[in-house]
């Protein structure tokens, strides 16, 4: 029976994405850049006295974490024309906080282009590989996401979501070594905030990815850490159950092997020494003929 290498396209993703929103993308702003959002829409965004208003009561909300608020004040800045890069981010960050990601795709969209025409640069034309790739993700459109969350991966702050999200797709294109070196990275990040199905899922894809490389001790390690978090794993039970009979095969074939060598001599010991050749075999003497010599008896009566 063989293991497939890599999961199925099944996941509980939709807690881990909130998490990922109100505790990376949400963070203060104060810790994250020394000019506020707002200060920073007003010297190089799309700033009108049309829509001002709504633009701070959206981002201070945002800053809050309440994104129902902060929707509602930035939709009618939007309504009223504005068309500002992080105005755009905000409402796409919070669209996946409330569950439509299509919204947010859309959003997203918009916020790139205007990104990449900002007039001085800011965090959000880096955070939106993350983020445009993690919504692509969600709405698994795999093939677009990809490029946008390695690039993420090789540029931006390292995260378990992160991680995974790449390990994911590139066990999805069959790269064992690649999804294997972002699990393993995603489980050296604090995995604090990741619900317990994704982490047995990890943890699953490692062992099997390790029993695939005949690494059996570290693949037992995983299976026993997946079995953990869900005993009813049945994956991982069937791959106890293969390791299991491996490592049994192993061990009679090293019972086997042992036998044989001790059979066969094996090393010699130092106190060994080789019994002398038969008698027949040993040369002729110095001056005597090749063969016995006859009986002084006569050739019929053996010699006692």
């Amino acid at each position: 029976m063989t293991i497939r290498v890599f999961m199925k396209p099944t996941f509980r993703m939709k807690r881990f994405i909130f998490l990922l929103i109100f505790f990376s993308i949400l963070a203060p702003t104060a810790l994250r850049a020394e000019m506020s959002d707002f200060e920073f829409y007003k010297k190089r965004g799309h700033s009108n006295k049309a829509w001002n208003d709504a633009v701070e009561a959206g981002f201070a909300a945002y800053d809050a974490k309440k994104c129902d608020e902060a929707m509602m004040n930035l939709k009618q800045a939007v309504a009223a024309q504005c068309q500002d890069a992080l105005v755009y981010f905000k409402l796409a960050v919070c669209s996946e906080a409330a569950g439509t990601p299509y919204t947010a795709l859309q959003y997203y969209q918009l916020a790139e282009e205007k990104l990449a025409k900002l007039s001085a640069p800011h965090r959000y034309q880096t955070d939106i590989y993350e983020n445009y790739g993690r919504a692509l993700f969600q709405s698994k459109r795999f093939d677009e996401a990809f490029p946008l969350l390695t690039r993420a991966a090789a540029i931006g702050s390292p995260s378990f979501g992160l991680y995974y999200m790449v390990g994911y797709l590139h066990a999805k294109k069959g790269n064992r070594a690649a999804a294997l070196e972002f699990f393993e990275k995603a489980l050296a990040q604090d995995s604090g905030q990741a619900p317990p199905p994704l982490l047995a899922t990890v943890y699953r894809e490692l062992a099997k990815s390790y029993f695939q490389n005949k690494d059996y001790e570290k693949s037992s390690a995983f299976v026993s850490k997946t079995l953990q978090i869900n005993p009813n794993d049945a994956e991982a039970t069937q791959l106890r159950t293969q390791i299991s009979n491996i490592q049994t095969q192993q061990g009679i074939m090293k019972m086997i092997q042992n036998a044989e060598d001790q059979r066969s001599g094996g090393t010699t010991s130092p106190s060994y020494r080789p019994l002398p050749p038969a008698a027949s075999k040993l040369p002729p003497l110095e001056g005597m003929p090749g063969k016995d010599p006859a009986s002084p008896l006569g050739p019929n009566i053996p010699i006692k």
